[in-house]
């Protein structure tokens, strides 16, 4: 009996831990000037700033240059080396004209010390030049949903036309964690970068996240330039739970990345953050529905889809009265001609049926008239143009690089 009731007090406490576990955390500041945090199971928004502000995307340009040379079939081919990779602005992986390197190795280095030069040269060897390589990349982030993105180059050095989002970035960001190897060259600290002649050069991360002794801390890439200031894609794993953070000029990206991914890791049970030993061996995980506590902060932290949702709201009510009214005029009209023969009741009834219907396309179109307000780029769905935020609205122009 002693011990039974011990059992049972030991129970009570795990509980009331759990709970406290999985207590939100307050909103989270940065001083960035555009951030997100994203589920990238489903790339549900957690929490963000700004972050569908056109901005300098910098280095974090990478995470797309390496998702195409990972889908290119062409790792293990040697890299193309031109005097213009050699010459491209550095940050660089010291690339010299004869080196002999798999396209593999060097997609390593660039991703470990964000060599610009290897970026050129990646690009290159997947697609023959920079240009064609760039229509590659601008494609996928269009596959991927990424539409207020539009790159030029392989690298993330600054030009005009050259940009992203904090929110795009995370959702290529997601993708790019889907697929191991990516996962496990953005993981790595530290690498001996393997030459086709035997020899090797040593390599150190410059992304500091990743030693930071962070909890499940993986990834996932840096970046700089003077315009862009200080970047930072950082990303982490508990359990089968992993979380993407992105901040775009941000003096204390540091600081930041673990107060986000914290914030939130605390939306989640902690079961859904323990190990789980995966019998699948081609390791396909079962992704988390999203929860409902979920998708009611997202929407109330997110100011487009606050502001949304409230159009939606109010247009919902609007219909429903006028069709209340509508409906009510029927029943009286309909009280009132009990004697009129059964086909006019048909008609008197088709009118109706066109009055609501016809009050539900013009608050249809209205409803949609407010979702445009929100978008900042339009698509014609005939066609597989895009039209970019900066001809909608000349503005932009100054946020464009």
């Amino acid at each position: 009996m002693y011990l039974k009731k011990i059992a049972i007090i030991f129970s009570l406490c795990l509980l009331v831990c759990n709970i406290a576990l999985a207590k939100t955390l307050p909103n989270p500041d940065t001083s960035a000037v555009s951030a997100c945090l994203i589920d990238a199971d489903d790339n549900g928004v957690l929490y963000g700033k700004d972050e569908d502000k056109i901005m300098h995307p910098a280095s974090t340009t990478k995470i797309m240059t390496a998702i195409l040379a990972l889908e290119s079939g062409k790792l293990d081919e040697p890299l193309v080396i031109t005097p213009e990779a050699v010459n491209t602005e550095p940050s660089s992986l010291g690339l010299r004209l004869g080196d002999k390197i798999t396209l593999r190795e060097a997609l390593t280095g660039m991703m470990i010390v964000s060599g610009n030069d290897a970026a050129v040269a990646v690009a290159q060897t997947v697609a023959g030049s920079v240009p064609a390589f760039a229509k590659m990349m601008n494609d996928k982030a269009k596959e991927l949903g990424a539409v207020n993105t539009h790159f030029l180059n392989p690298h993330g050095l600054t030009a005009q036309g050259h940009y992203s989002t904090a929110h795009d970035m995370a959702i290529i960001a997601s993708y790019a964690m889907k697929k191991p190897e990516f996962r496990e060259i953005v993981s790595k600290k530290a690498y001996n970068m393997k030459y086709m002649d035997g020899h090797t050069e040593y390599v150190t991360t410059t992304n500091r996240f990743l030693k930071s002794g962070f909890e499940g801390a993986n990834g996932i890439k840096t970046g700089f330039t003077n315009a862009a200031g200080d970047c930072l894609v950082a990303s982490a794993t508990r359990g089968q739970k992993t979380l993407i953070a992105v901040f775009y000029n941000d003096d204390y990206r540091w600081d930041d990345a673990p107060t986000w991914l914290e914030f939130g890791f605390s939306f989640y049970d902690p079961s859904e953050l323990q190990d789980k030993t995966v019998v699948n061996k081609q390791n396909v995980i079962k992704l988390n529905k999203i929860t409902e506590q979920r998708i009611k902060h997202s929407r109330e932290t997110n100011k487009n889809l606050a502001a949304l949702d409230a159009a939606i709201v109010n247009k919902a009510k609007s219909l429903n009265n006028k069709t209340t009214d509508v409906a009510d005029t029927a029943q009286q009209t309909k009280a009132k001609d009990v004697d009129v023969a059964e086909n006019t009741k048909v008609e008197v009834s088709s009118d109706v049926d066109n009055h609501i219907n016809n009050d539900e396309y013009k608050e249809n179109n209205s409803s949609k008239e407010n979702v445009e307000v929100v978008s900042d780029v339009t698509t014609d769905m005939n066609t597989t143009e895009i039209t970019t935020p900066e001809e909608l609205n000349p503005s932009l122009e100054k946020y464009v690089y």
